[in-house]
């Protein structure tokens, strides 16, 4: 895949990952993002579900789970913790569009029956330098207090998913 299309629909991504913690964070937060190592929440599974968030059927396609990358943390300690995702699935964004499906994000493996955050998969798609994409809200579920966006690059008949997932003050 183009690496400069890459960069410029992260850095919408970004845009679009700040303006959902515009509207949705209600509480400041004073500590900067940490690690997974260091104390962030455990990973959360992901997976396109058949269905849409109000009625979910079976997974259709597993995601990589999201999580707080690993490393030094750099810049403003007051930095709001995101964790991400990013998997390249053998289904065409075409065909995610043509039925019904939703992105859904557990709370952890061992509590995977818990649904922490999930998007429908539709909207209004655009071109970046000739690549189709779309970007969907996930929305809180079961007062989690997570929420996000995810990102869909299509790619002929694959089709490039990332989820950038907020977590919320208490989590911290």
């Amino acid at each position: 895949m183009n690496t400069s299309w890459r960069v410029l629909g992260r850095s919408m991504q970004v845009g679009a990952v700040i303006a959902v913690a515009s509207f949705v964070m209600l509480a400041p937060v004073s500590r900067a993002q940490t690690p997974v190592a260091q104390g962030a929440e455990a990973p959360h599974p992901a997976h396109i579900h058949a269905g849409t968030c109000d009625q979910l059927g079976d997974v259709v396609i597993p995601l990589t789970d999201v999580a707080v990358p690993t490393g030094e943390a750099k810049g403003a300690s007051t930095a709001e913790l995101v964790s991400v995702s990013d998997t390249v699935v053998d289904m065409s964004l075409d065909d995610l569009l043509a039925g019904d499906y939703a992105v859904n994000v557990h709370e952890s493996a061992e509590n995977i029956g818990e649904y922490i955050a999930c998007g429908d998969i539709g909207g209004v798609t655009y071109t970046d330098e000739g690549q189709v994409e779309l970007v969907i809200g996930l929305r809180e579920l079961n007062n989690s207090g997570h929420t996000g966006v995810v990102w869909f690059g299509a790619d002929g008949d694959k089709t490039e998913v990332a989820i950038d997932l907020i977590e919320p003050a208490e989590m911290k």
